[in-house]
């Protein structure tokens, strides 16, 4: 039985590593041959020294695998009750982990769909009320004819105002996008600011224990 202290920043550096030096163990393992009765040798070893080196490997392979799972379960269970602050908000590091890698995402997603859909509404409005005029004073002129349209001056400009007032158009903001875009897009950036460096203190003075 094996037990190591270790800060979890060194867990995970060592994490990184594991998995690649596991593959390559269990590929180095030859565990098992044949033999002829009348052959001394086998894959050029005697017996006694592919013996040796099966065991060897497997045991390598093995405590590699234990020594990966020990450390995994440790940084887990730390995770799960080790706290950070991150603005005015406590999380356990496994909570701020998790915003920072699919929480946030939803939110930037939802940022980004507000702003797309005001900018779009803002268009649709600039450019429907920008030609309203025109609009207005071909319509009234197709309705009057030219020759009533000079001489009706009055019944001409308030059919006009009449035709703009009907066909213009308003926003319609029931959550008021610009100042959610602003709150979400301030929260987004504070987190992401300090989620990383709050982490890296945290595991480098976040001490756990494996045993294997």
């Amino acid at each position: 039985m094996t037990t190591e202290k270790m800060t979890v920043h060194k867990a995970l550096a060592e994490l990184k590593v594991l998995d690649d030096r596991i593959l390559a163990a269990i590929g180095a393992c030859n565990l098992i041959t044949t033999k002829k009765n009348n052959q001394d040798k086998v894959r050029g070893k005697t017996v006694a020294e592919f013996t040796a080196d099966a065991k060897s490997a497997y045991d390598k392979a093995t405590d590699l695998i234990k020594r990966r799972n020990a450390i995994k379960d440790a940084v887990n269970v730390s995770n799960a009750n080790t706290t950070v602050k991150i603005g005015d908000q406590e999380y356990t590091v496994v909570q701020a982990i998790d915003k920072k890698n699919h929480g946030m995402d939803f939110f930037k997603s939802l940022r980004d769909t507000m702003v797309e859909q005001l900018a779009k509404a803002k268009t649709d409005l600039e450019r429907n009320n920008d030609s309203l005029q025109q609009k207005a004073e071909q319509f009234v002129t197709g309705l009057m004819g030219n020759k009533d349209a000079k001489t009706n001056g009055d019944e001409f400009d308030a059919s006009v105002r009449t035709y703009i007032k009907s066909n213009s158009m308003e926003l319609i903001d029931p959550v008021g996008l610009e100042k959610r875009i602003e709150e979400l897009d301030s929260m987004i950036t504070a987190f992401m600011t300090e989620i990383d460096a709050a982490l890296s203190v945290s595991n480098a003075l976040t001490t756990i224990e494996i045993t294997y």
